[in-house]
């Protein structure tokens, strides 16, 4: 399921960034800085996506930029909520505007991803992008139709002179996975990307009590729609997994159950609602609980059964 974990992020280190064709000796430079993030998606061990390099291509005539990537096969399940992984952090830039920026992966039709066993490994094996299944004994190579040659492309942007930008690419794997029979043992990645902007996103999180997340049966989920749009399952912003971070539950606090965190979000007004069975019904309340984002702030909301 999904989840738009994060409000304000601190990418603290790049990972294993070379850049070519970088920024201009003789012009002035600014900062850029792109994590990856992720929302979460059922019965899936790993979705390890295979970086290969960011391209920027400036206004006007000027060539496009390439910064390559290493070592950047990255399980995305690993950064959900408040986590990002950089691929760049505090990238030195050509100052100016940018036309737009694409993040090619390494995901071909037929390729390797994955092969093999990949239940000892804590991390992503190989360098090719993969799924695995929750145990790591099956695993089935990702690939992009022509992903190479279009790579994920976001728009534009606008560098400032000495100063810096930050955003994050964020997945709804969710939606992105598709695998049909015919083309097994490979699955379509067909991504569902979104670019935010670091310095215009709030957050909500909160908990889901011990009554409600322990009903028999129930895959607890809370589930975020823009206002007013609860029961719309077209219009729902995103979902996290509540029993994605579970908390400690003990006898003397029947309000200790299941966290979780929702992020990414633009200001505006939305509501967050709980269910027990993929979204097709929601509870506690029906109609949701509403609540409002700023920029740079985390809202609270929590569910509890109601007597």
């Amino acid at each position: 399921m999904k989840a738009i974990f994060q409000a304000i992020i601190v990418l603290i280190a790049s990972a294993g960034l070379v850049a070519c064709g970088g920024s201009s000796s003789s012009g002035e430079t600014g900062l850029l800085s792109l994590g990856v993030s992720d929302d979460p998606i059922h019965d899936v061990g790993k979705v390890c996506i295979a970086f290969d390099v960011v391209e920027l291509k400036p206004a006007g005539d000027g060539p496009v930029k390439t910064y390559p990537l290493s070592g950047s096969n990255v399980n995305l399940l690993d950064f959900q909520g408040m986590n990002a992984f950089p691929l760049l952090f505090e990238q030195p830039v050509d100052a100016g505007e940018y036309v737009w920026m694409r993040l090619v992966v390494d995901a071909d039709e037929g390729s390797n991803g994955g092969l093999g066993d990949d239940s000892e490994s804590s991390g992503c094996i190989g360098d090719a992008s993969y799924i695995a299944s929750k145990d790591g004994k099956t695993t089935h190579n990702l690939f992009i139709p022509s992903g190479d040659q279009s790579g994920l492309k976001f728009s534009g942007f606008t560098v400032p002179a000495n100063g810096s930008v930050s955003f994050t690419a964020e997945w709804d794997l969710m939606r992105s996975i598709v695998e049909p029979p015919d083309l097994h043992p490979d699955v379509i990645l067909k991504p569902h990307v979104k670019l935010v902007d670091n310095t215009k996103v709030g957050a909500v999180r909160g908990s889901v009590s011990a009554a409600l997340a322990d009903l028999d049966p129930c895959e607890p989920a809370v589930y975020l729609f823009a206002d007013n749009n609860v029961g719309e399952p077209d219009l729902w912003v995103g979902d996290s997994e509540a029993s994605a971070i579970p908390s400690p539950v003990d006898d003397t606090d029947a309000n200790l159950g299941l966290e979780y965190e929702i992020g990414f979000l633009l200001e505006g007004s939305y509501e967050a609602a709980f269910s027990c069975d993929g979204g097709v019904t929601f509870t506690e309340p029906a109609e949701g609980n509403p609540f409002d984002i700023n920029v740079g702030k985390v809202a609270e909301i929590t569910f509890q059964q109601v007597d």
